[in-house]
């Protein structure tokens, strides 16, 4: 596949204006990228093969165009890192931070995000996680551009006392304790520790 090709397959998936770029660094750290199903576990991954090195990158394809292109330049700064330092660094260590943020200030200078993402975005990037799920300002920006986000119900949204169904397990809602709330297993009365973004079914 030649780089235009790539720029108009990876169009699909991203913001207008951001595949050029990405495809550029696609290329030029030959970088294979392959595009998955939906993955409860995580939104992409990197990794390379012991016997040739080739560095491999996957991303789940049921992403909105803004998770998509966040999860990728991610996941492309863990190349970039990889090909500079081998394994001698920590996988989101200070290097990969300042490789991401580098990587991610050229979409803000394409002027790819809406403001209310960006402004979100910017935050996060200050001192970036492992995962952009932890944040959870920019976790609700990027949602709302989910297709479904209109039928999400989150436990947050819930009032304290009320019943909800997760993981096809009834519980009760109790009090915040920082970002989770403690709840009841209604079928064997244990408490546990809920994050405050999860997507629950109301009971």
């Amino acid at each position: 596949m030649t780089q235009q090709e790539y720029i108009k397959a990876l169009s699909r998936y991203v913001p207008e204006g951001s595949a050029k770029l990405l495809s550029k660094w696609i290329f030029e750290y030959n970088i294979q990228l392959t595009i998955t199903r939906s993955r409860k576990t995580k939104l992409g991954d990197f990794r390379t093969n012991s016997r040739d090195n080739k560095l491999r990158i996957s991303i789940n394809g049921d992403l909105n165009p803004y998770s998509f292109l966040i999860t990728l330049v991610h996941e492309i700064a863990h190349a970039m890192v990889h090909k500079k330092y081998n394994k001698r660094v920590k996988p989101h260590g200070w290097e990969w931070k300042e490789c991401y943020q580098s990587l991610m200030i050229e979409f803000f200078e394409l002027d790819v995000f809406p403001r209310e993402l960006a402004i979100a975005l910017l935050k996060y990037l200050r001192n970036p996680k492992a995962s952009s799920n932890t944040d959870q300002e920019l976790f609700l920006a990027l949602r709302k551009f989910d297709q479904d986000q209109n039928q999400i119900t989150y436990l947050k949204d819930l009032k304290e006392g009320e019943s909800f169904v997760l993981n096809n397990i009834l519980f009760r809602k109790g009090k915040k304790q920082r970002t989770r709330y403690s709840c009841i297993n209604l079928s064997n009365n244990r408490e546990y520790r809920v994050s405050a973004l999860a997507e629950v079914i109301k009971a």
